[in-house]
């Protein structure tokens, strides 16, 4: 009788284990999404979704002559509705667990806010929170959507990778993922900041091969520029070095290429092998000051004037000139977004709160109103390490 209960007892436990793939999905009916993009229609919610044609990227089944994606659109009130609505047009339920980009309208996160579809994504499980988010500048999202890219044929992984690069060799740029969008929504002391992509060039027949069929595709995407928000809402855009400004003070800047003009005619280019930021926060007599600490390890990349790399007191002057520069940079970033935006996109509330708690508490409904008079101090250290493979420039020497 105990034998029986035992096994009775081991099936109870074990045949749930067993009960294998009950909820599996075949791929050949499902139509998986790598894009998705949103856009203001009216009232309601315009969803457009980039997905895979198998067959164009199957090496098996010979693909290639036609375009490797489809794009599917839908409207209703809500995100989760207008993408249950592409089944409509979608021979294929769309899946999601592989979103490479979410791409926003401008209109849609001026007008409406990003927090509801934000909010929809991370609640919804089949969804991976590691899909980047960009923002589309001077256009809609469903337009960015539809450009075929060169070299990437999947144009949702091409935005992902170049973005990825980009960030990790190009200042201005930066990355902002779904769970780190939604934590900058919901964290005090600082606003969300997200990297814009542009259609350049002639949209016309983005969407058809004819895109890719030259050498210099007549449309393409580009990353460009910083978005600024306040709360959930887009209200700017950064400039150029007004991105850079920002990078260096969150510590997003892994290398980059800048440039000095020389004390005499031309430019000495610059390569950034390493930068680390770090800030800090006091509260001095009831006023919050931060500190921002940069350490940069550089090397020459290129000398258009006779200056003597080979000495020390020319080396100590450039890395001098580079370490006001990058105090240019920052304080330009930090007073055209006093000036402009009046928010705190660079997490100084964040710092302050760290720091004292008990005070931030205080002053946490009014920190934007801080920040317009907020003291900044920035100790900024650059080492040339390594100049080339060339001393001194050789440009004096050239014979006319």
């Amino acid at each position: 009788m105990n034998k029986c209960l035992q096994l009775f007892l081991s099936l109870a436990v074990l045949l749930p284990l067993l009960t294998g793939c009950w909820d599996r999905q075949e791929l050949n009916e499902l139509g998986i999404m790598l894009g998705l993009g949103v856009d203001k229609d009216g009232d309601m919610v315009k969803v457009t979704a980039q997905v895979v044609v198998p067959n164009e990227v199957s090496s098996k089944s010979g693909g290639g002559k036609g375009t490797p994606v489809t794009q599917y659109q839908a409207s209703a009130p809500t995100l989760f509705e207008a993408i249950q609505k592409l089944t409509e047009s979608s021979p294929r339920r769309i899946f999601m667990a592989h979103i490479r980009v979410m791409v926003i309208g401008e209109e849609y996160a001026r007008k409406v806010g990003i927090y509801d579809i934000t909010e929809a994504l991370m609640r919804e499980p089949t969804v991976r929170p590691d899909y980047y988010v960009m923002v589309a500048r001077n256009t809609t999202a469903s337009k960015v959507l539809d450009v075929l890219t060169p070299l990437e044929n999947l144009p949702a992984e091409k935005m992902f990778n170049s973005l990825d690069v980009s960030t990790k060799t190009w200042s201005p740029t930066t990355t902002v993922t779904g769970d780190q969008l939604l934590e900058y929504l919901l964290a005090p002391g600082i606003h969300p900041v997200i990297t814009g992509v542009e259609v350049v060039g002639q949209p016309e027949n983005s969407g058809s091969q004819a895109n890719i069929a030259t050498i210099k595709a007549p449309a393409s995407l580009n990353s460009t520029g910083l978005s600024v928000f306040k709360g959930d809402k887009l209200i700017g855009w950064l400039t150029e070095d007004e991105s850079k400004g920002y990078n260096y003070i969150r510590n997003n800047v892994v290398s980059t290429i800048s440039h000095l003009p020389c004390r005499k005619n031309g430019y000495v280019t610059f390569k950034a092998l390493r930068t680390t930021t770090k800030r800090k926060a006091k509260v001095v007599a009831g006023r919050p000051v931060i500190d921002i600490n940069i350490k940069n390890v550089s090397s020459i990349g290129a000398v258009e004037c006779g200056i003597k790399i080979g000495s020390m007191k020319v080396l100590k002057e450039l890395e001098r000139d580079s370490e006001e520069k990058l105090v240019d940079l920052m304080q330009k970033s930090i007073k055209s977004v006093q000036r402009k935006f009046h928010v705190d996109i660079f997490g100084f509330g964040q710092e302050v709160y760290h720091a004292d708690p008990k005070f931030f508490k205080k002053v946490e409904k009014d920190w934007d109103s801080y920040l317009e008079d907020l003291d900044v101090h920035y100790d900024v250290n650059v080492q040339i390490k390594r100049v080339g493979t060339l001393d001194d420039s050789f440009k004096d020497q050239i014979r006319e």
